[in-house]
């Protein structure tokens, strides 16, 4: 099977879709870590979420890398070089994260908080990025989805 623009487009929508749980699961990870640190019993619910969360994380990270990349690639093909927007600063950010996370030996302690600067700062530029098409997804993408019938 050759493949053409058409399934290009629906390979980039399904991985930019697929972006978000990951992204989601790997926030929900760091605040389950932060609350259950505070709560008194320390073999907590949030705690048992965050170690169940933390076995995935690399692999859920790269998942979103690989996606996020090729959605990006794929965009930048599609619709050429726009100049500075809200879809290249989350790219660079996640970018940026990872490499983070590559050096972290060379960098040290000090990985930690930058790559949760630099993902914390992509989740809220992908966020932004994301609402002009939240009508689209909520008009046709989430209707088709539950009736199996493409609205026209």
């Amino acid at each position: 099977m050759e493949l053409t623009a058409g399934v290009g487009n629906y390979i980039n929508v399904f991985a930019s879709i697929i972006v978000m749980p990951c992204v989601a699961l790997s926030f929900a990870m760091w605040i389950f870590h932060d609350i259950g640190l505070v709560m008194k019993n320390k073999d907590n619910w949030c705690m048992k979420s965050y170690r169940w969360l933390r076995k995935s994380h690399i692999v859920i990270g790269a998942i979103a890398v690989v996606l996020g990349t090729y959605h990006a690639i794929f965009a930048t093909i599609d619709h050429g070089w726009q100049g500075i927007k809200l879809g290249n600063v989350t790219f660079l950010l996640f970018a940026l994260g990872f490499i983070v996370f590559l050096l972290r030996k060379k960098i040290g302690g000090a990985w930690l908080p930058l790559h949760r600067i630099f993902y914390g700062s992509a989740i809220i530029t992908m966020l932004l990025h994301c609402v002009p098409y939240l009508k689209f997804i909520f008009t046709f993408i989430l209707p088709w989805l539950i009736t199996g019938n493409f609205p026209t």
